[in-house]
């Protein structure tokens, strides 16, 4: 079933696997199966029992996906996301909550909560005040003023003030004052601020991970 534009008011529920150009939703929408539109903008509510592909995806509101979200450019989720399986996207902007198995984009950028195995990223922000359950991997991260993360591998790792980190794996890292990790293991350089709570501190030959990063 193909659709060129569908914008739903009121509450609907369609079969798929449903082929569809610009899709927005104000009210409610339940498909049954897979999802491949071009754009997405749900402002009210999105069920898909199965997989979604799209060009581009904005919640306002609240998705659900019972399988896998493949996105080519930009997921934006201000509401909430809620994926049973992996999320892939050029890049993931979340202000709201993200709930997903694996997270894989260029760009990864959190003002919100999430909730994950694992976020892999070449860029990763995690702001103000955030929180992530799960493991965040990526080439350059930040870890932005009282954030709390539970585990960070990263190249190279900045750790802003009064932050927490369960435990922090990283190539180069530099800890602000302030801010507390429970276990920290640097490979090159560690920069740990005088006022910084470093519990355990370990210097080893490689990481855990095998990053490839184009960073000198």
């Amino acid at each position: 079933m193909a659709i060129e534009e569908l914008k739903v008011g009121g509450s609907i529920k369609l079969k798929g696997p449903l082929k569809a150009g610009v899709v927005k939703i104000g009210g409610s929408l339940k498909v049954d199966g897979d999802l491949d539109v071009y754009s997405l903008d749900v402002g009210g509510s999105c069920k898909i029992s199965g997989n979604l592909k799209a060009r581009e995806v904005v919640v306002g509101g609240a998705i659900s996906i019972g399988g896998n979200a493949l996105v080519e450019q930009f997921f934006r989720v201000g509401g909430s996301a809620d994926i049973t399986g992996d999320l892939e996207a050029g890049e993931v902007n979340v202000g709201g909550s993200l709930k997903s198995h694996i997270v894989k984009s260029k760009i990864f950028r959190l003002s919100g909560g999430a909730r994950v195995e694992r976020v892999i990223a070449e860029d990763v922000e995690i702001g103000k005040d955030s929180e992530v359950y799960g493991v965040i991997i990526g080439c350059r991260v930040v870890i932005r003023k009282k954030a709390e993360v539970e585990e960070v591998i990263g190249y190279d790792v900045r750790v802003e003030r009064d932050a927490e980190i369960d435990r922090l794996e990283a190539y180069r890292v530099v800890v602000e004052d302030g801010a507390e990790v429970d276990e920290l293991l640097y490979v090159e350089k560690a920069e740990i601020g005088e006022d910084a709570e470093v519990k355990k501190l370990v210097k080893a030959e490689k990481l855990s991970v095998e990053l490839k990063c184009g960073v000198s």
